[in-house]
């Protein structure tokens, strides 16, 4: 009796790979074979776009000579808001009529309201045969009449107070202002103002007028409104006379100069 040989380790293994790779094969193959007749049963259900087929579809277009309109809307005769005629206003009411008093009633009377009074007017009176004296005019200037203020052309502020020049020809002192403090510069340099009395002279103004000639000297020096301080006035009067010159005035005219002193304490 003859002996079977059993397969060896080595060929069982070599059939079972096989076994697998013919069943994946024959998987995938079904698998691909499904995709494709999917995808032609889908192509013969829908045509694709642009194929030459008689029953593609068409559009048909007749040609016509005009087009017509809507129907026209029916118009109102009458507005609902507006209208030709006005509509007349309503009538008043009639007053109703007070019915007639009864057995037991009285009527109360009404009184009519009052006429005013008429006021006689006064007549006017007659003029005074007598003269009646002059209306005296009034003293004070009134608003624009008064003369105006005269403003300083330079002034200089010192430590015991102030002073300022003014020259009387106010053209004068708009063309040739640096003339103008020339002398206000100088007539303060040789103001002494310790010769003034402090406490005779504080919070005062003494004023001096003097005449500058044509070649810048001056002269004529004089107050023309006291201070109430003797040694305020002195001082003041002092300072116009220690200058010997101006300089040459830049006119041949001679100017008359007001300066004011102002003594004032620190």
């Amino acid at each position: 009796m003859p002996t079977e040989t059993l397969p060896t380790r080595k060929q069982i293994v070599e059939e079972n790979v096989s076994t697998s790779l013919v069943g994946s094969l024959a998987l995938h193959a079904l698998l691909i074979g499904g995709v494709l007749a999917g995808g032609l049963i889908t192509r013969a259900r829908h045509p694709t776009w642009g194929q030459q087929a008689s029953e593609a579809g068409a559009i048909q277009a007749t040609m016509v000579a005009a087009l017509p309109l809507p129907p026209r809307q029916r118009t109102l005769d009458k507005g609902v808001l507006t209208s030709d005629k006005p509509s007349p206003a309503p009538a008043p009411p009639t007053p109703k009529a007070e019915p007639p008093p009864k057995a037991n009633e009285v009527l109360i009377p009404v009184k009519a309201p009052p006429k005013p009074v008429k006021i006689a007017e006064k007549a006017a009176p007659e003029p005074s045969k007598r003269p009646q004296p002059p209306v005296p005019e009034p003293k004070k200037a009134t608003t624009g009449e008064t003369a105006g203020v005269r403003i300083p052309q330079a002034v200089s502020q010192l430590k015991n107070g102030s002073a300022s020049t003014t020259v009387e020809d106010k053209s004068f002192g708009e063309r040739y202002a640096y003339y103008v403090k020339i002398v206000n510069r100088k007539v303060t340099e040789n103001w002494n103002v310790q010769e003034a009395d402090s406490a005779a002279s504080n919070g005062k103004r003494a004023i001096i007028v003097f005449t500058i000639n044509a070649d810048g000297t001056p002269a004529d020096a004089r107050i023309v409104t006291p201070s109430g301080s003797s040694t305020l006035d002195t001082s003041a009067l002092r300072a116009v006379q220690r200058v010997d010159g101006f300089g040459p005035l830049p006119q041949s005219t001679p100017i008359v100069v007001q300066f004011a002193f102002d003594y004032k304490q620190p």
